[in-house]
């Protein structure tokens, strides 16, 4: 996973990209950030590059500082460059755009992105990660025996957990990266039909959040459809069911909004982002309330109850 050296690592690991909170910006270039610091909700104008981040989210440890920085220099940095040129697609065109399948890959690829870079979701996984690293089977221990040296550890657990951290974490990224480009939820998004909605121009504009992306019923079942603000004035949905997105694009404009802002602030972790302060109220009796189910925690789950292990490094690595 080693790459080139930076003479300039980034730190600041953006989870909710600039490219894509930068739509919420206004005159003065910023845009509305709310929090809730304590009680009541916090209002602050940010830069959409100052907002969205934590420092060495994604850092390596056991790297040195111009390497320790690569998951976001080498994976989320290109992941969000061509993620923005679908968003400028679908801008520009909506459900029309000139999609090929190199840009509407990297859309669905963003869009798994938000589900699973998150400071909570990188929390669990490396906890999960670290539990699960040294865990071993009969089948990996008998070719391990199979291969052992006579100074080796006597046991394939006992090799894995004296493996340097940095080999630790650079497995743990490679999964992640397979999480983020994982062909059977990305083929299903691909395959949607994909929509974008216009709010109307004199009604409440569309939030967003550290938490953008609405998940309703799955991806396959019916009525199922997932949807992500875009910016102020446009919603992206997708589905496979198309009397469904139909009933959406003819719905009031003022109700999806209001609907697909009361799912963004309610899902909202820390932050709510939007043009201005002027749905303070809306945001202060939401912020939170309903979290959606975290895909990362049920990708957890999943790993924690099935057979299968991980990919492990083999005793020659």
């Amino acid at each position: 996973m080693t790459g080139p050296k930076s003479d300039n690592p980034p730190i600041k690991h953006h989870y909710i990209p600039a490219f894509y909170l930068s739509r919420w910006k206004g005159p003065d270039g910023r845009l509305c950030e709310y929090s809730r610091p304590h009680i009541e909700i916090a209002v602050k104008r940010r830069a959409p590059d100052a907002a969205g981040f934590e420092k060495r989210l994604y850092e390596l440890e056991g790297y040195e500082p111009a390497l320790a920085q690569q998951v976001e220099e080498k994976f989320f940095k290109p992941v969000d460059g061509w993620a923005a040129d679908s968003l400028d697609l679908l801008e520009r065109y909506g459900h029309r755009a000139p999609w090929d399948s190199h840009s509407r890959s990297a859309w669905t690829r963003f869009v798994l992105s938000l589900l699973l870079r998150c400071p909570e979701d990188i929390a669990g996984f490396r906890e999960w990660w670290r539990e699960d690293f040294g865990r071993t089977d009969d089948a990996l221990e008998a070719q391990y025996r199979a291969k052992r040296s006579s100074d080796a550890p006597e046991t394939f657990s006992q090799y894995l957990a004296a493996r340097p951290i940095s080999q630790i974490e650079r497995h743990q990224f490679e999964i992640l990266y397979s999480l983020v480009d994982n062909a059977g939820a990305g083929g299903k998004i691909n395959d949607m039909h994909w929509r974008v909605l216009e709010g109307s121009d004199d009604g409440p504009t569309f939030l967003t959040s550290d938490r953008p992306v609405i998940r309703t019923n799955g991806l396959v079942q019916r009525g199922g459809h997932l949807a992500l603000p875009i910016s102020p004035r446009l919603l992206f949905i997708a589905s496979h069911d198309v009397a469904l997105l139909d009933d959406l694009l003819r719905a009031p404009r003022t109700a999806v909004v209001k609907e697909a802002n009361k799912l963004v602030v309610q899902s909202a972790v820390s932050f709510v982002y939007g043009v201005d302060d002027s749905q303070l109220r809306f945001v202060q009796n939401r912020f939170g309330k309903v979290p959606q189910p975290r895909l990362m925690d049920s990708i957890i789950r999943r790993r924690r109850e099935a057979v299968p292990l991980a990919p492990r490094p083999s005793p020659d690595v």
